[in-house]
């Protein structure tokens, strides 16, 4: 029970590298199949926090595997493939999660919002749309002679609060 504890705290501290090692320390314990589950839902939890996604789909099926009753697993997996812009297996995995709690309100706004996102996405795709969003680099960026204000020579991360206060008074 203290592990399980100590375990939570390195999350709400954002510990999340001893997390996961904590995780998979319990992993390979000699548990049964639905605690295992548990432990395989809880480390997808911390990959989702820490954006490694692939690892969050691996946990979560693993979980799946070990108790095919964990919704959380479910919805950890739906999270991910969400994540991964994969839309088709993220409805079905928070309907999944809706099937088996009918009432969990959060679960059926997020498949919701997945599915009217998809369905925005495949009707952008009939009518030929294309988001493609202009990248600027800063950096290449050409400051004309005349310029008089505060300059950030080598790179953006000259600034700070200083030369931001430049900045407002110039």
């Amino acid at each position: 029970m203290e592990k399980k504890w100590n375990v939570l705290i390195l999350c709400i501290e954002f510990k999340f590298d001893e997390a996961l090692d904590a995780y998979s320390e319990a992993i390979y314990m000699n548990v049964p199949p639905t605690k295992k589950a548990v432990y395989y839902c809880n480390r997808a939890q911390v990959s989702i926090k820490t954006e490694n996604y692939a690892l969050a789909l691996f946990d979560a099926t693993d979980a799946i595997k070990c108790d095919p009753t964990n919704f959380k697993a479910y919805y950890r997996l739906g999270s991910a493939n969400l994540a991964l812009n994969k839309f088709d297996l993220a409805i079905q995995n928070f309907k999944i999660v809706c099937k088996m709690q009918p009432n969990n309100k959060d679960a059926r706004s997020k498949y919701e919002e997945t599915l009217k996102e998809h369905r925005l996405r495949q009707f952008q795709s009939c009518l030929g749309y294309n988001d493609t969003r202009v990248q600027i680099n800063v950096e290449d960026i050409v400051v004309e002679d005349s310029y008089d204000g505060p300059r950030f020579e080598k790179s953006v991360n000259e600034i700070n609060s200083e030369w931001v206060k430049q900045m407002m008074q110039y």
